[in-house]
């Protein structure tokens, strides 16, 4: 299951900075200092109506992540989330009926969560994929590894009278240090593997039904037109456009299935071809400028992140021959896939900077 639209230009509520500042408080760290930069006030921190910017969040934890030191900081900070920190969120999601539902509301409300991720859920496989972050740069690990890190407590919390099921946690970048995978396995309590096509926390889904422990119809009822009314204050006034809706579905494809064309798109826009080629021409833009955007995005975060095969990454992103990927790559970035593994990163067009290949 595939969430609303993630907006990335949202307000974000300041109460998970003002708790984690807290934290760093009682060992000595100073708030001005993590706040430098950041035009986030101290009297904000005690507002709890107060909102910040995620450029904003983003100057906070490069600030962290400067004075720390630690590439995996990501992981401790995750842990650190609480349903609290999510105001109406946090409220509405633990009186779900199953677990089931309180996983469908969380992605149906995803804009009140802190997540710059596009995260969905597999219910049949038990799998949260978490896609994009490519626009983050050099933060894209630290929110990789805080979401999923996340996600994971919050599965213990759902199952809060057995242990958790975890299976395995895949995420799709390779650290320096090879030995941080135990690390990662004694934080996360789960399996890991590093350089896979996508970042995936993967559970056992055989429960997803049953209920949950403080399951009641009457509050989700009562706080879901609270839950709409706040993420229409936090969101951007500016309409949605068509074709970030077309980037948005884009980005959401699965890699084990036929790569997208105009028809599949607009039948998941619930709109017919036609319709969605005329709202695209519209905004002056066109379908497969957006498709081949997406699929540059990906076939150059695949080679610079992992050793997949040539032939796999072009089937992936539907071309019939390696051939076929290698002259679309040279169209976009005016040289061969092989400059790639030089040294090379090329920014794509019409597209945020990719994540660079690992020091």
């Amino acid at each position: 299951m595939s969430p609303q639209a993630l907006q990335r230009e949202r307000s974000l509520s300041i109460m998970a900075v003002a708790d984690l500042l807290s934290w760093q408080a009682e060992r000595g760290q100073l708030p001005q200092d993590m706040l430098r930069g950041t035009g986030i006030t101290l009297d904000e921190l005690h507002d709890p109506n107060a909102c910040i910017t995620p450029l904003q969040e983003q100057a906070f934890f490069r600030n962290w992540l400067a004075r720390d030191g630690r590439p995996h900081l990501g992981l401790y900070i995750g842990a650190r989330y609480r349903l609290m920190h999510f105001g109406h969120l946090g409220l509405i999601v633990p009186h779900a009926a199953t677990r089931r539902q309180a996983i469908e509301l969380f992605l149906r409300f995803i804009n009140l969560s802190y997540t710059h991720l596009s995260p969905e859920v597999d219910f049949s496989t038990g799998t949260l994929t978490l896609r994009g972050g490519e626009h983050l740069g050099d933060l894209r690990r630290f929110y990789l590894d805080r979401d999923a890190a996340f996600a994971i407590g919050l599965v213990k919390v759902f199952f809060p009278d057995a242990h958790a099921p975890l299976l395995r946690v895949r995420f799709d970048y390779t650290p320096q240090d090879p030995g941080e995978a135990r690390l990662y396995e004694a934080e996360l309590g789960a399996p890991v593997s590093f350089g896979a096509p996508l970042t995936q926390v993967q559970f056992d889904p055989s429960s997803l039904d049953e209920p949950m422990p403080e399951a009641n119809a009457l509050l989700v009822q009562m706080l879901e037109p609270q839950c709409e009314a706040r993420e229409a204050a936090i969101l951007p006034s500016s309409p949605v456009t068509w074709a970030q809706r077309v980037r948005e579905a884009l980005s959401r494809h699965g890699d084990d299935g036929p790569w997208p064309d105009a028809a599949d798109i607009a039948e998941r826009l619930r709109c017919s071809k036609r319709t969605l080629r005329r709202h695209l021409a519209d905004e002056g833009v066109n379908f497969q400028d957006l498709s081949d955007a997406e699929r540059a995005q990906r076939a150059q975060h695949w080679l610079v992140h992992t050793d997949h095969d040539l032939a796999d990454i072009a089937a992936a992103l539907g071309y019939s021959e390696p051939a076929a990927l290698i002259r679309a790559y040279k169209r976009w970035f005016g040289h061969t896939p092989r400059h790639i593994h030089g040294g090379t990163h090329t920014h794509i067009p019409g597209h945020p900077p990719g994540p660079k290949p690992p020091a």
